[in-house]
């Protein structure tokens, strides 16, 4: 810790330390990145007279790294199943598209109630004599309630954890309390999500529970780039990459065929 507002709670840190600290890093030369997102990295006892918390966690840089990563945000993530709490560097701010909805069924579906509901009472709507147009239309059905689903499931997370971020400060009974119950539903939304990354990852061997989200997601995105045709090499030998002329070459093969 660097300041006397690193800590709060019993036990003052003791000032040695922070001169040696703050002296170390004139030494070195080097600056501190700010930190967004919040102002401590730890915490223990959280709703005792014991509560403490502290910002165990910096990133320092030097002039030249500055130089090369002049757009790069340090911000703190804030976890339920942890006193500790991670920081995430991102080295410049990009946004990337995202490619169109495309259907599946989710298993995660199969927890909302109103999915079993309103599936079912568009279902009973149907002509009972026509089976391959009415499961062409269900499918359809699923396909935009589902679409619906992933945006509002999206937003819900973002909005639980912004909820859990204003209640993390709160020190006294009923904040605290509200806190608890605000992670927890939290922490279902969590489970939410592990189970549609866990379905794209077909990652069976992990066992639902363990909110390994992350995990999931990343060996969904592996597999989505073995799946992906980057080159081709044409009769000649030559490296196609461009898509364009990678779709050219897939027909003219066919066609040759």
């Amino acid at each position: 810790m660097l300041y006397v507002t690193d800590k709060k709670g019993i036990h003052p840190h003791p000032q040695a330390l922070f001169d040696g600290f703050r002296s170390t890093i004139e030494d070195c030369s080097i600056s501190e990145l700010a930190l967004t997102g919040g102002e401590f990295t730890w915490e223990k006892s959280k709703g005792t007279p014991n509560y403490v918390r502290e910002r165990l966690d910096r990133t320092f840089a030097t002039d030249t790294w500055w130089h090369k990563f002049l757009m790069c945000n340090l911000s703190v993530i804030h976890t339920t199943h942890s006193d500790h709490d991670p920081i995430k560097l991102d080295l410049a701010a990009f946004s990337f598209s995202r490619k169109l909805f495309r259907f599946r069924f989710e298993n995660t579906w199969l927890k909302e109630q109103t999915f079993h509901e309103e599936v079912s009472m568009f279902w009973k709507g149907l002509s009972p004599t026509h089976l391959l147009p009415n499961l062409i239309s269900v499918s359809s059905f699923m396909a935009n309630w589902g679409r619906n689903f992933f945006h509002k499931f999206r937003k819900k997370v973002r909005k639980q954890k912004e909820v859990l971020n204003e209640l993390v400060n709160g020190e006294d009974e009923d904040g605290v309390r509200k806190y608890f119950e605000e992670r927890d539903q939290f922490n279902d939304l969590l489970l939410h999500e592990e189970q549609y990354w866990k379905q794209r990852a077909k990652a069976f061997w992990l066992t639902e529970g363990d909110t390994n989200s992350k995990f999931f997601h990343a060996q969904a995105s592996s597999r989505k780039k073995l799946n992906h045709i980057a080159h081709l090499k044409n009769d000649a030998g030559d490296l196609i990459d461009n898509h364009d002329a990678i779709c050219e070459m897939m027909k003219e093969y066919y066609k040759g065929l």
